[in-house]
């Protein structure tokens, strides 16, 4: 068990290193072409001029990529939940938790589905701060047209990325509804 645990550990750490490298990379990127469009904008005929709207949403997007551990706390304070993240600190904040055969397995069913979720903490923050980039991204592709959906898909995308960020604050609430639910006769 405890190979499997430093295994989903080592994903989180990896997706740590990741989630910044993206940001920062894809937010610059998004900032230069954004002033690329700005610039075709002013050409007649441009692809730009019949969807001005685009070189607005890329440099929105693109300074939300930059400061995208900001945005991230803000919305995981929006919510409810403790969980405060760092694009410059991520490889020296964490420690792996330790876990043996007794540990895991609690009095009830909920502690053990809590003590589950404390041990893979960090790759919940970590899976869950990836999904809020892609939705971010994806909300770009639908300002742009190259989706076929509207902006609800990008929309619950983020949301349940912050709720997987969240997940220690959010399981014992929906654990004591179910074990409080009644059984239909």
């Amino acid at each position: 068990m405890q190979g499997f645990i430093n295994l989903a550990a080592d994903i989180g750490q990896a997706l740590a290193v990741l989630v910044p490298f993206l940001c920062y990379t894809i937010g610059g990127s998004f900032i230069l072409g954004s002033g690329w469009g700005f610039w075709q904008m002013a050409k007649p005929g441009s692809w730009f001029q019949s969807r001005p709207w685009v070189p607005f949403t890329t440099l929105f997007i693109g300074a939300t990529l930059l400061s995208f551990d900001r945005m991230l706390n803000y919305a995981n304070n929006t919510i409810g939940g403790g969980t405060q993240t760092s694009l410059s600190q991520v490889m020296t904040s964490y420690t792996a938790p330790t876990a043996d055969g007794s540990s895991i397995v609690g009095n009830s069913p909920e502690d053990t589905l809590t003590n589950i979720i404390y041990l893979f903490e960090y790759f919940f923050l970590s899976y869950g701060a990836l999904m809020v980039l892609l939705g971010v991204l994806a909300l770009k592709g639908i300002s742009e047209g190259t989706r076929r959906h509207g902006p609800s898909l990008a929309l619950v995308q983020i949301v349940f990325g912050l709720a997987v960020m969240n997940i220690d604050t959010i399981a014992p609430g929906i654990m004591s509804y179910f074990a409080n639910a009644t059984p239909a006769t």
